[in-house]
């Protein structure tokens, strides 16, 4: 017996990614409700033609699946079931050692910017300098609920609501040295409906 789950979007926001860690550089766009932050789609390109889709729900499911540039036009694509597995995040206990830091909003070409910091609270980390950051810069004239990535800036945001809804158009992850080692830069925001639906095996109670 199978159950159908559903995810839908209504945005497809395009940035320029940098890595300098992997030696990357690629336009990659994240599918996003903006009424639900919950989950997120990636599309990354691999080939000339080909994406790799990777979906993240926080509430338990991360699936990654290869689709035609084509088919990702369309108004929706199916996660094949052996393309995803359960997820728990493992560092959600690091809530209580991380969080996000509000400063002077920036002006870039002429629009105001809330700027934060995802910094550790953790003072021994501090004192041995052991340790990164995040910046991220948002555009609060978009009514979206936040786009964060990573699960553990979810899970702090979920507990304490301390990171502005808007548009992120920049993000900036720091090494422990101060340097830039990955980055998003925001390029343009497409308006469409698109789901991704997802097909979960339930055994039946005999």
């Amino acid at each position: 017996m199978y159950s159908q789950h559903v995810y839908q979007f209504d945005c497809e926001v395009r940035y320029q990614f940098q890595s300098k860690l992997k030696n990357v550089s690629d336009t990659r766009s994240y599918l996003i409700n903006s009424k639900d932050n919950s989950y997120y789609a990636l599309k990354i390109p691999i080939r000339k033609n080909k994406y790799k889709l990777i979906l993240m729900d926080y509430d338990g499911l991360i699936a990654r699946q290869i689709f035609k540039i084509e088919e990702l036009e369309k108004s929706g694509v199916t996660i094949a079931l052996f393309n995803a597995n359960s997820y728990s995040n493992p560092y959600k206990y690091q809530i209580n050692t991380y969080d996000f830091e509000k400063h002077n909003d920036s002006l870039i070409d002429g629009k105001r910017l809330n700027t934060i910091y995802l910094v550790s609270t953790n003072d021994q980390l501090k004192r041995n300098k052991n340790t990164g950051h995040y910046k991220y810069l948002v555009d609060p004239s978009f009514e979206f609920l936040p786009m964060l990535e990573f699960s553990t800036a979810y899970e702090i945001w979920k507990a304490r609501k301390n990171y502005p809804n808007g548009l992120l158009t920049q993000f900036y992850m720091y090494n422990a040295k101060n340097e830039i080692v990955n980055s998003l830069l925001f390029k343009e925001i497409i308006y469409r409906d698109f789901k991704i639906s997802y097909y979960n095996y339930v055994p039946q109670n005999l």
